[in-house]
């Protein structure tokens, strides 16, 4: 008897001196990415995994499922707070109500560059302050991920404010806000309905990422972009379950730090190629890319304001990113109030 407990214990002892640096072996991670394989944040999301598994030297695994595989998208926060999904790429304005401080990274006309969003998340505490705010929820911000400019592309002509009264644009979440303080009709339609509401005339435009243009063929049923964009770039995020996060060794911890982090400028440095690609489609396709002036995007900066004081109101890490963005604006010479 005595033989074979000691037997066990070797085999037991075997397995473990096999274990990955958390003491469990190999992690395998379940993320969620909100978009298709083919999209621009499924190819960058695929990016960060393999990233993470090779600065882990594979100790850290991360299969990806694509939309709904694994829960609904409006359920996967929830899901992943409590440890049934473990990571998810994507949009967090689905879960405002649960991190308002998500809709400080959708203030419009906020940054006007991606170069400028990475000053903020790096040097103005953004990134530190965003983590804050998720990790009270169980969750660990990894990173943001540019997804270009986003904004609104439309079947009539803007050129003025006034433009948009009456019109019903496609927008969600804090983009419904924003889409009805400049006097048009937001519509809540699913991202893959789209293309017929455009068609059918169920919208007369959309705010999205002028990408898709050309990759949702967006130029068969709108004919104009408007810029600047609402946001440049719009911000999706990688976020995992905390306890998880906490239960990897802290070489590994910073690793997967570090591949969000790696995948973020990675998406600062092709934004403005996904943005050039969208604008030549317009060449080719005919449609037609309004500059609206000055004057006019002064306009509509200032008929959002009110929004900000809103979202700044909603917590007190709410009230610091706002803060903050005013004071880097306001050293880029951009007057605000």
């Amino acid at each position: 008897m005595k033989r074979i407990v000691m037997g066990w214990l070797g085999i037991v002892a075997v397995l473990l001196m096999g274990v990955g640096s958390n003491g469990w072996g190999e992690t395998k991670v379940r993320l969620q990415c909100v978009y298709p394989e083919k999209a621009y944040v499924g190819q960058n999301t695929i990016w960060f995994a393999d990233r993470v598994k090779e600065l882990t030297a594979g100790e850290v695994n991360i299969k990806i499922f694509w939309p709904d595989q694994l829960v609904k998208t409006n359920e996967a926060f929830d899901a992943m707070a409590k440890g049934m999904i473990d990571a998810y790429a994507g949009s967090m304005l689905y879960f405002s109500g649960f991190v308002p401080e998500v809709n400080c990274e959708w203030l419009p006309f906020g940054w006007s560059d991606p170069k400028h969003a990475q000053e903020l998340y790096e040097k103005h505490g953004w990134l530190d302050l965003m983590r804050q705010a998720t990790r009270k929820h169980g969750v660990h911000y990894i990173a943001p991920v540019g997804v270009a400019s986003m904004g609104l592309i439309t079947k009539f002509p803007v050129n003025s404010v006034d433009d948009l009264k009456g019109k019903k644009i496609r927008a969600v979440g804090m983009e419904a806000k924003i889409i009805d303080v400049l006097g048009a009709s937001p519509v809540a339609i699913a991202g893959a309905e789209q293309y017929m509401a455009l068609k059918q005339g169920t919208v007369d435009g959309t705010n999205y990422p002028f990408y898709t243009i050309g990759n949702y063929k967006f130029y068969e049923v709108a004919n104009h972009i408007i810029r600047p964009a609402l946001f440049s770039p719009g911000i999706v995020e990688i976020l995992i379950n905390q306890k998880l996060y906490e239960s990897l060794s802290e070489k590994n911890r910073k690793a997967i730090d570090q591949a969000g982090w790696e995948t973020f400028l990675r998406t600062v440095e092709l934004n403005p190629k996904y943005d050039e690609e969208a604008y030549q489609v317009c060449k080719e396709k005919n449609v037609t890319i309004i500059d609206l002036s000055p004057e006019v995007v002064d306009q509509l900066r200032k008929k959002t304001l009110p929004l900000w004081d809103e979202i700044a109101a909603k917590s007190e890490i709410s009230a610091k990113l706002v803060a903050s963005l005013k004071a880097y604006l306001k050293e880029q010479g951009i007057k605000i109030e």
